[in-house]
Parts: structure tokens; C-alpha cells; sequence
């Protein structure tokens, strides 16, 4: 069914714009969905229909960085400002994404049910409505989960419901979160039987195949062994739906810590070429390239599943500075800065990492040069792939060398025209080093949801809860460090010790891939990170390169983060709708 990867490629982007109202015109403003599902081009519409409810990260406005403590992205306009300050409730959620992914969830049970109506799409290419069927009922499963890590407990519907339902059909209590991950991995395990192992023709590359379900099942099962909704966890004990039933467990099972190795373990072996890397030309591992390049070279190695229509570009100009004619704002916190270990594998603060936090250096290194601030020196190499600093290079296509002036008074810094950095650092992670944005010229480029490196991490942190004597823990952390160019783990570590340093492997591994604010939530961790003082420098001063004024900490933003705060609210017109439905606790 040739057409169908044709059609895919170039409609998912124009659906995604257009389709939000789909499923909710009236019967004479469209196909009947019998006409729908009888002619082969209708059913590749609506396939594409039902791919085009994923998220676009690369969107700025809907990346969801800003709501942790990595980053903070300058524009008033962005829904973070108010999670940052505290300011939404359910009446006003930004980010609000509930009734969008149930809309995907109905189209998506519409195509189950409706695909193999298609005699024609079967006599093109035989088999092809199983694994289509296959896809969408993944996708389902995969908008569950987002619905699951950001509202909490939800109303699973695997049957749709009818346009005449009555009042009882269409008012139904929320599932329990284990209720919700069986009937999400159950239908994984049901998508993985029809569809290929993995997606060989290049024009398919961004539709699911098993590798993809597999990758779903390994995060979900990872969400559901974390402390978060793995017992212990007095502050939902009264979170009940109205007939008493708990929606969230207090016992602790430690067999959801193996079912999430072993899923882990599952997309690992699959893919037994390993990390992708790239090399000098003597050969030799080039860890700033190989970690850069994941996100730059569409379809390596790495890549389990990715969107293929992506708004790079648009990210891209966000993030550039001001002296390459970019929009300047895309920040990133002390925080995170702080975070990124040493070129000898060492955290800042431990002893011998050789961390100088004050002065100018005085010589060029292979990644800084002379006049750069010490706290940016002999840092890992993926620090300065994803970070610009004061007095750094934009090293992309267009640039002219020249340094990058964030103090107040320079070229992008506070007292110029238009926008700038809040912390005085600008991310440059995801950018390509092939984008000119002063000639608005920018590559095409996907966006990975699933990729080998987090399932190692997976892996490891699964299997120190279960098995914590194992040798594969600190294996799989090694192979995500030294493709990042630096040393193994000190060996000999406790299970809480290596606990940490998973942890703080993610944290730098999947930067600002919208994994650290879902993580500290389900680490129960997030009342630590997420609320008050962010720092950054001191963008309000410095006229030069070397006035120190400039790299004095400094707080940019007091942040709001409480109890309830662990989940998003449910919209109040779902619960004024839905008598049966129960607020999260504290909204």
C-alpha cells in the first residue's frame, strides 16, 4: 500500500493544524464514516487524522521545559509563566491537553473499529488494515499515557460511545492508575502482534511499528513502579472515587520494578547495535558530535520512534541570540547548568571534580576559549552542546565567530531591543549546526519521543529497585556516559547511591526533552526542585566580557510549587459535566 507512506509524510502536518474539529462536525459536513472507510485514500486521511494528535515539542509554546527547573523560556505569552507563579486552577490549565487527546482516543477507536470495512486497501496490499489497526490501536494506548503522567488516574472508554448514549454511558468514575497501566499494556501487547519489528521503508520512518510499543510499555511500566504510585504514599490515601474506591495503591510491589526491567530489556535487545556515535578522523569516539548529532541526523541509530514533521525551525529562531537574529529566549537555569558533571565525570560539588566557579580563564581549551568564566570551563561534552553562555560562539551556519554578548548592556543582553535570556544562557540543544537563522535557512529535522538511551537509563533504574546486585546497573549508565564522553561510575556504589546517579544521569542525558518534570513527580522528588528560587546570572548587569558583575548568582523567578501541583487539574467543565468524576486532590 505505497500510497498510504506518500500521503503520510505531508498530511500529518496539515492534519495536525486542521483536524481538531474532525470528530466534531455534523453528519452532513462530512463522509459518513461506512463512505469513510470504502475507498483507500479516505482511510489514509483518517489514519493521518489519528497521528496528528501527538505533541510537537518543538513548538516552543507547547514544549513543556519551562514548567521544570531546567529552563525558563522569556515570553509572557507562555503557559508557564502561570504554572511558575501558581496562577491557574481548573478553570484556566495551560498546557491543557485533556480534551485534545481524548479526541485522538475517539479517532483512533473509530479506526479500529471501522479499517477492515476496507476491501480495497486489503487488495492493494494484503494485510495492510491489521497493521494499520495495529498502529492506531498503539497510538490510543500512547495518548492514555500521556493523559495518565499528566492528569493522573483517567476514564479509560475502549468502546466509543454512541451518539444517543444515555446519561449513564456517558457518566463514568475514573479508572485506578493500575487499571489504567494494565489496559494500556495490554493493548500494546495486542498492537505489537500485527505490526513489523521495525519500519524498513524510509517513506514510513515516524509510523509506529513494534519497537515503538515496546518503547511505550518500557516508559509506562517504569511511570508505574516509581514511589509516585508504587505505595507508601499517604497523600492520596482519601483520593477516591465517589463509590470509595482508591484510584492511586498504598502497597508497595517491587515486582513492578522487574516487569519494568524486563520491558526495558525487551526494546534493548532489539536494537543490539547499540548508542549512536560518531568519529574523528583518527577514529577515535567524538562524544560532542555523537551526542549533538542524535538530534540533528534524522532516523540514526538511536531513534526508536520520532515525529517526522517537526516546527524546528521555529524552535531554532527562538533560541538563537539577538546577534544572529534570533528571538533570545530560550533560557536555561543555574539549575541545569549546575548539573552538568565535569570532563571528569565528577559533579561540580564533588571533591577533585577541579570545579572553579569564579574568574576569567586566561587560555583556549578545546571546547572554551581565553576570557570565558571559569564555571564553564572542563565541563562535560554535552554541556556545551546544549548550552551558549556569556562570551561564547554561536558555531551554527551564518554565525561570523563573534562572541556572544549576554551581559546587560551587549548585544543580546537585557538593555538591547526586544527579547532576552532571563538567566543569561540560551539553549542549543536540538539546533543544527547546518541552521542559518540571520538567512532564515534551517534543516529538516524530527523529533525523537523514544530513543535507545533512555531505555538503557530505564533499565538501570528498574533493575536497582528489583536486583540491585546486578552488574548490567551500572553497564547500561557506563555505555550512556562514555558515549558522552566520560568516565564509568566509581565502582562499589549502594543501591541509594546509585539510585542518585541514575537519576542525575537522566537529568543530563534527556535534558529538555520533557522528561524532568514527569520524573521528579513520579520520584516524588518534584516538592524539592520545582518551587522557589531559580537562579541564573546576573543579566541586569555587566557592560563587557570581563565585568564580573554579570556572573554573580541571581534569582530571575520565585517559583510556586505545592502538593497538588503533582498532577494537572481536570478541566472543571469535565467534572460539572461528569457527576462521577472526582477533582485531584487539592483543586
Amino acid at each position: 500500500m505505497k500510497r498510504i507512506s506518500i500521503f503520510f509524510l505531508f498530511v500529518i502536518s496539515a492534519l495536525s493544524i486542521s483536524c481538531d474539529d474532525f470528530l466534531d462536525k455534523q453528519p452532513d459536513d462530512m463522509l459518513t464514516i461506512d463512505a469513510v472507510f470504502t475507498t483507500r485514500l479516505e482511510v489514509e486521511k483518517y489514519l493521518a487524522n489519528v497521528y496528528s494528535y501527538l505533541p510537537d515539542p518543538s513548538d516552543p509554546y507547547a514544549n513543556l521545559t519551562p514548567v521544570s527547573d531546567e529552563g525558563d523560556f522569556v515570553w509572557t505569552s507562555i503557559g508557564a509563566n502561570s504554572v511558575n507563579t501558581g496562577n491557574w486552577g481548573p478553570t484556566s490549565i495551560p498546557y491543557d491537553r485533556y480534551g485534545h487527546y481524548y479526541k485522538g482516543i475517539r479517532a483512533a477507536s473509530v479506526y479500529i473499529n471501522s479499517v477492515e470495512k476496507c476491501a480495497e486497501c486489503e487488495g492493494v496490499t494484503q494485510g495492510i488494515n491489521l497493521r494499520t489497526k495495529a498502529e492506531a490501536r498503539a497510538l490510543r494506548a500512547y495518548y492514555y499515557f500521556l493523559l495518565l503522567r499528566q492528569y493522573g488516574p483517567i476514564v479509560l472508554l475502549p468502546n466509543i460511545i454512541p451518539v444517543d448514549a444515555s446519561i449513564s454511558e456517558t457518566t463514568k468514575p475514573r479508572n485506578s492508575y493500575d487499571e489504567c497501566v494494565k489496559y494500556i499494556v495490554d493493548e500494546l501487547d495486542l498492537a505489537a502482534k500485527d505490526l513489523p519489528t521495525v519500519t524498513q521503508n524510509v517513506i514510513d520512518y515516524g509510523r509506529v511499528d513494534k519497537r515503538t510499543t515496546l518503547a511505550m510499555k518500557a516508559r509506562i511500566l517504569l511511570y508505574a513502579a516509581s514511589p509516585m504510585f508504587n505505595g507508601n504514599n499517604q497523600d492520596y490515601s482519601d483520593f477516591k472515587n465517589p463509590d470509595g474506591k482508591p484510584l492511586i495503591t498504598n502497597t508497595y510491589d517491587v515486582n513492578k520494578w522487574k516487569l519494568a526491567a524486563d520491558a526495558a530489556k525487551a526494546v534493548i535487545d532489539v536494537m543490539p547495535n547499540g548508542l549512536y556515535k560518531k568519529f574523528d578522523a583518527t577514529g577515535a569516539l567524538d562524544p560532542f558530535a555523537s551526542y549533538r548529532d542524535v538530534f540533528i541526523d534524522r532516523w540514526n541509530a538511536d531513534v526508536i520512534w520520532s515525529r517526522p514533521s517537526t516546527g524546528i525551525s521555529n524552535w531554532t529562531v527562538h533560541a538563537a541570540p539577538r546577534q544572529m537574529r534570533g528571538w533570545n529566549g530560550l533560557g536555561v537555569t543555574q539549575q541545569m547548568i549546575d548539573a552538568y558533571h565535569m570532563a571528569n565525570g565528577k559533579r561540580i560539588d564533588e571533591a577533585g571534580s577541579g570545579y572553579v566557579e569564579t574568574g576569567l580563564s586566561t587560555a583556549d581549551t578545546k571546547y572554551t576559549k581565553a576570557l570565558d568564566w571559569n564555571m564553564y570551563l572542563n565541563r562535560e561534552p554535552r554541556f556545551y552542546v546544549s548550552i551558549l553562555y556569556n562570551h561564547d560562539t554561536w558555531v551554527f551556519t551564518g554565525a561570523s565567530g563573534t562572541p556572544i554578548q549576554l551581559y546587560a548592556t551587549g548585544a543580546s543582553g537585557k538593555n538591547g531591543s526586544h527579547d532576552h535570556t532571563e538567566t543569561g544562557y540560551l539553549l542549543t540543544k536540538f539546533v543544527s549546526p547546518n541552521s542559518d537563522v540571520p538567512n532564515n535557512r534551517y534543516t529538516t529535522q524530527s523529533w525523537i519521543y523514544f530513543r535507545l538511551a533512555e531505555m538503557y537509563l530505564n533499565y538501570a533504574e528498574a533493575l536497582n529497585e528489583y536486583s540491585p546486585n546486578s552488574a548490567d546497573i551500572a553497564k547500561y549508565v557506563n555505555l550512556v556516559r562514555e558515549r558522552a564522553g566520560i568516565p564509568a561510575l566509581p565502582t562499589g556504589l549502594s543501591q541509594a547511591d546509585m539510585r542518585e546517579r541514575i537519576r542525575h544521569e537522566r537529568r543530563i542525558e534527556l535534558a529538555f526533552e520533557e522528561h524532568r518534570l514527569f520524573d521528579v513527580r513520579r520520584w516524588k522528588t518534584a516538592d524539592n526542585t520545582q518551587g522557589g528560587p531559580m537562579y541564573g546570572m546576573n543579566v541586569s548587569k555587566g557592560t563587557s566580557f570581563t565585568d564580573t558583575e554579570f556572573y554573580q548568582r541571581a534569582v530571575f523567578e520565585t517559583r510556586v510549587f505545592e502538593k497538588k501541583h503533582y498532577f494537572w487539574p481536570i478541566p472543571q467543565s469535565e467534572i460539572d459535566r461528569n457527576k462521577q468524576m472526582v477533582q485531584n486532590p487539592g483543586w
